[in-house]
């Protein structure tokens, strides 16, 4: 039995999806920075990449992924549920 309200459709799962990249990627950026030493101090966890863009590509994978939820695409319509039935 097919189920004919299904809210999600295929692009809406495909957008999901592309959010989790986007803000996993988002993270890998974020990561890193330690020195070898950790008694030594190192600028580079104070980068514009760590601190400024990787915050940013988080929020736009969170958002893409809410947008994928709540976004309400049309589902595909096959030529079958398009014709008519002919009068006899």
């Amino acid at each position: 039995m097919e189920n004919e309200n299904i809210y999600f459709t295929k692009k809406n799962y495909f957008m999901i999806l592309a959010g989790i990249v986007v803000f996993v990627l988002g993270y890998i950026i974020m990561s890193g920075g330690n020195p070898e030493d950790p008694s030594d101090y190192s600028d580079e966890i104070f980068n514009f990449r760590r601190i400024t863009l990787a915050p940013f590509i988080v929020i736009a994978g969170y958002v893409i992924v809410l947008f994928g939820i709540i976004k309400n695409f049309k589902p595909e319509i096959t030529s079958e549920e398009t014709e008519t039935p002919t009068k006899k």
